[in-house]
């Protein structure tokens, strides 16, 4: 690729250019079919999407081989001598079967983070590789699209921010303005488009006035111009409802100069020249943003129009646009990456932090402050404290000390005392009054506070307290119950029923078991007939049954060869249609015989534990055919239902019954009823199912 080695030789010196020539040509000349052709391709615009960011020589010859590795096109020893390159796209490799777009896998996206925190690299080859998976978004089906959206907002867009990597975030949210909002975005583009040439035409003759500034101040430097991104003057349109007249910085100028002193010059000239907006100044040099963030913000007037001028040294433009990878300069050739550790302090706390347990928590806990805007107040000491706009008292509060937020019994603002919920703004001193006998925070504080450290941080306070009365209640609970049954439940608190218990309910002690009773997440009911069932299987000397398909009858309630059930009626529930391969448990009714479910059946929670008996299959029932179930999730297009029936009748399986029912978003979802030998050729069938075009999700089915 021609462009390729063009675009790398404007971007570093002879003696680097002849390394990275020379990799290039090896891996060209493996490449001999088209398939590996179209891939090399494929690389070589995932590393120039990188190439900005000028790191190492690893970077750029992972990110160059990465698209031939997925695909295993390769022999990796004839890379031998790349050791450490491999090691890179291979990290970047073993993360990509985590699903981002799964708002339920939390321990996935910890492993990711986990992943980045160990080396930068890998989630910005990572990034970059689903960045132009999104510029070729007419190359994916529906799904794989729906998937790179739901990513994008979940992680991607989130992640990039915290890293600094703003034009890799701000590409990111136009692409997906474009795929989740077709008609707003093609309307915002006509309404920008009627005004561009204006604008267009501003930035050069601005350009040309700033750069005869810079002269007449002897200061060298560069003025840069550019248009707002079109995701950027949505977000303002929508979320403070502004018109495109009001957006203020909808094309700005950038002065990059040497040094700080030059900045401070720049400005002065920039104000003396054009009127400054009252109001519209940010001096982010003198009081940084928290992620290192430094520039002169100031809005003028010119030709009657406000325009935006940023004005930063070269420095701050890197760390601007590339965050902390401005700080692996590839000329350099920096490989010690713990320089990183600080920058990576607020990706280290959301993986260490015990109160995220479900995906969602993280996913939130990422996003914080990347969709909002922000202030800065400060303390009567100075403390500088960037909160989330509409922030509180107690937002502050808890951002100095959670036991500053427990304590809270009022706030003083510029020195007059003001209700808690008060809205703070930019520049506010802050000062919060506490008080040792506080009985701690208000249930009510979580409807006015914004930030998800101080929501966070009082949930926690009421877990602790309210755990500790729960823990007391739930045991008083159960042991009145237990009396009133007349259960002897000392009999049933045994090591290995109490182990089952836990595992069942997902708990870790005695305590948490009380404590569930205690908050009526389970019942008195629940645990004793599970401790009764327990001890039954752990004492009974015929605690499990095998259950044995008949290959002689076609009759469902002849079905048993075990002798304790050959006199027993026995069928399968058809709420949750066992098949082979599933676990399964035996209900004994009275005077019905033996119903057989799945071991994790939604229904065996209404039956009498006491009746439950454990069973197994037997090989011998391979060849019979037994009734399943099956979800699908499609887009609702014409031809979904053929495409499916045909897919199922080249499997050679017989369809029972087949239905639809339309649900919101222009989806569908289609429940078919098959004749299966096992679990094993059902679950090969809904494999199948999945690659089908236009299919979200295939599930096992259950009877409502």
């Amino acid at each position: 690729m021609q462009n390729f080695i063009e675009v790398m030789k404007s971007r570093v010196g002879i003696e680097e250019m002849k390394n990275i020539q020379s990799f290039y040509e090896k891996v060209e000349g493996i490449c001999q079919t088209e398939q590996m052709q179209k891939l090399f391709l494929l690389g070589q615009e995932n590393t120039i999407i990188i190439l900005p960011l000028e790191l190492d020589y690893d970077m750029i010859f992972a990110g160059l081989i990465l698209p031939l590795l997925r695909e295993n096109l390769i022999d990796t020893s004839t890379f031998a001598d790349y050791g450490s390159m491999l090691d890179l796209a291979n990290a970047v490799l073993s993360i990509e079967d985590i699903d981002i777009s799964s708002e339920n896998d939390v321990a996935g996206v910890r492993n990711m983070l986990v992943a980045m925190a160990k080396d930068i690299r890998v989630i910005i080859l990572k990034l970059a590789s689903e960045l132009n998976r999104f510029r070729r978004s007419k190359e994916l089906s529906d799904v794989e699209l729906y998937k790179l959206h739901k990513a994008t907002n979940n992680f991607y867009v989130p992640l990039a921010s915290r890293l600094g990597l703003s034009y890799i975030k701000s590409e990111f949210q136009d692409l997906d303005l474009a795929y989740s909002k077709p008609n707003e975005y093609k309307k915002l583009m006509k309404n920008l488009a009627e005004d561009n040439k204006f604008r267009e035409e501003q930035i050069q003759k601005v350009k040309l006035e700033l750069l005869s500034l810079l002269r007449e101040l002897n200061i060298n430097g560069e003025v840069k111009g550019r248009i707002k991104h079109i995701s950027s003057v949505y977000n303002k349109i929508v979320n403070k409802h502004h018109t495109l007249s009001q957006i203020y910085d909808l094309i700005a100028m950038r002065v990059l100069v040497n040094s700080v002193n030059d900045c401070y010059s720049v400005l002065g000239a920039v104000h003396t020249k054009y009127t400054p907006l009252d109001g519209r100044f940010k001096d982010y040099i003198a009081k940084p943003k928290p992620n290192g963030y430094q520039s002169l913000h100031t809005t003028v007037l010119v030709d009657g129009r406000p325009l935006e001028i940023q004005i930063r040294t070269y420095e701050m433009h890197n760390h601007a646009e590339y965050g902390i990878a401005a700080h692996f300069l590839y000329k350099e050739k920096k490989n010690n990456f713990d320089k990183l550790d600080e920058k990576l302090l607020s990706i280290r706390k959301i993986i260490e932090n015990p109160e995220i347990s479900t995906s969602q928590d993280l996913i939130n806990e990422l996003k914080t402050d990347v969709y909002s805007g922000e202030i800065f107040v400060q303390s009567p000491l100075g403390k500088i404290v960037e909160l989330p706009e509409f922030s509180t008292p107690i937002d502050f509060a808890y951002a100095i000390h959670s036991n500053i937020g427990n304590t809270c019994v009022g706030a003083k603002v510029n020195g007059k005392i003001v209700p808690i919920n008060k809205q703070l703004k930019n520049a506010d001193v802050v000062e919060i009054i506490t008080s040792p006998s506080a009985k701690g925070p208000s249930k009510d504080w979580l409807s006015f506070v914004k930030s998800t450290a101080a929501k966070n941080k009082i949930n926690q306070f009421f877990k602790k307290n309210e755990r500790e009365d729960n823990v007391k209640k739930g045991k008083t609970m159960l042991e009145q119950s237990a009396r009133v049954k007349d259960i002897d439940l000392k009999k049933y608190l045994e090591p290995q029923i109490l182990t089952n218990i836990f595992n069942r309910y997902s708990l870790k002690s005695l305590d948490d078991m009380y404590a569930m009773i205690g908050c009526a997440a389970l019942t008195t009911t629940q645990i004793l007939n599970r401790m009764i069932a327990e001890y039954q299987n752990l004492n009974s000397s015929k605690k499990e049954f095998v259950f044995k398909p008949s290959t002689n009858s076609n009759k469902k309630n002849d079905l048993s060869s075990v002798e304790e059930l050959k006199s027993m009626l026995i069928k399968f529930a058809g709420c949750c249609n066992p098949v082979p391969g599933d676990e399964i448990v035996g209900f004994i009714s009275r005077g019905r015989g033996v119903t057989i479910h799945q071991k994790d059946c939604k229904s065996l929670k209404f039956l009498d534990a006491d009746r439950l008996m454990n069973l197994t299959w037997n090989e011998n029932g391979k060849d019979k055919k037994f009734d399943a179930r099956i979800r699908i999730l499609v887009k609702n297009k014409s031809g979904i239902l053929a495409n499916i029936a045909n897919k199922i009748a080249e499997q050679k399986i017989n369809i029972s019954s087949i239905n639809s029912k339309n649900i919101k978003d222009d989806k569908t979802i289609i429940e078919v009823d098959v004749a299966i030998e096992s679990k094993e050729s059902l679950n090969d069938l809904m494999k199948k199912l999945m690659n089908i075009a236009d299919v979200y999700e295939v599930t096992r089915g259950e009877n409502k």
